[in-house]
């Protein structure tokens, strides 16, 4: 039987997901990462405002970005009940001071890890880690751990794990998550082993509470120019060429690119669409199911789904390592 979110594609957006799904919105309490204005998370946080949830939760490191996400949500949607709390991924303390404060406002309904560096060069976080994987998923993994319990006490618990088809640059490097403190290192597939990591992450927790009615999803969101890039060299924009304008800005007549409410669209549909209690684990492209991969690197098809991004056995590696490195015992 064919079903609303058969029917979402590349040119969704963000609106026409909440307006089909506005039930899985109102009355619950939504968490989202990463919040600030022009980017994904924002426009993913906009757009719920507008569908009367019982609390929206915006989470994000910078404070004065996070008052005007606030704000700008608040224009649009006056009596939105909203609040804040102040999150750096780069810091485990601050993920560990977090989790607390969204916890006394209540039972999330739905996190959705948004938060994200992309493509950055060698760093590290507060705690040593390589900076793009304990950014893009050390952090949100032990965010969503200390969640989990209240998450798990709602009638119709889901997380949302923004992922990329950035993933098909790197599985997980096992023996040497951290480039060899730098040695080694190369943003591509760092930022690759970040994003493969982000789909394990969502698998194994689907694996492990599905029983309890968990419902835990991936997803890429498109080619969209947001300040995620920001770190992008002329090297880097050098592969997307045929895709620019002169200006460096994306040509939208390439059909490459999507704008940012189409982006977040895939987000809300993992988060909202009663599709996904039937894929559970699952990883999305344009709203839908991703395709196996073929091997082939095709900028104009990014709907493809790497085999050790859908392995469980690689999923349950990881969450081992995790632990590890966190020093938990999740």
């Amino acid at each position: 039987m064919s079903q609303p979110g058969d029917k979402f594609d590349k040119n969704t957006t963000a609106q026409q997901v909440v307006d089909t799904f506005p039930d899985a919105v109102k009355g619950r309490m939504i968490v989202v990462t990463g919040v600030s204005p022009g980017g994904l998370g924002f426009e993913t946080a906009r757009a719920l405002a507008t569908k009367e949830p019982k609390l929206l939760v915006l989470a994000t490191r910078d404070p004065v970005k996070l008052q005007k996400a606030r704000d700008d949500i608040l224009k649009e949607s006056p009596h939105a009940k909203l609040a804040s709390v102040v999150v750096d991924f780069d810091s485990v303390a601050s993920v560990r001071k977090a989790a607390p404060e969204i916890l006394a406002l209540g039972n999330p309904d739905i996190l959705i890890n948004n938060a994200a560096v992309m493509m950055c060069p060698y760093g590290t976080t507060s705690d040593g880690f390589e900076k793009q994987f304990g950014v893009n998923y050390l952090g949100p993994w032990l965010l969503t751990n200390l969640l989990l319990p209240a998450i798990l006490k709602t009638p119709h618990p889901r997380i949302v794990n923004v992922s990329s088809a950035g993933h098909r640059y790197s599985d997980i490097r096992f023996d040497d998550p951290g480039f060899s403190e730098g040695k080694a290192y190369h943003k591509r597939e760092s930022y690759g082993q970040s994003k493969t990591a982000n789909m394990l992450h969502a698998l194994e927790l689907s694996e492990r509470y599905g029983k309890d009615g968990l419902v835990a999803i991936s997803l890429h969101p498109g080619a969209i120019m947001t300040n995620l890039s920001r770190h992008a060299t002329e090297e880097d924009l050098a592969l997307y060429k045929a895709f620019l304008n002169p200006d460096l800005t994306p040509n939208m007549s390439t059909g490459l690119w999507k704008s940012i409410p189409e982006g977040a669209a895939t987000t809300l549909t993992a988060a909202l669409d009663p599709r996904m209690d039937d894929i559970n684990g699952g990883y999305l492209a344009d709203s839908q199911l991703a395709k196996p991969d073929d091997g082939k690197l095709d900028f104009m098809d990014l709907t493809k789904i790497s085999d050790y991004g859908k392995d469980k056995k690689g999923a349950k590696k990881l969450w081992a390592l995790t632990n590890s490195l966190l020093k938990t015992d999740f």
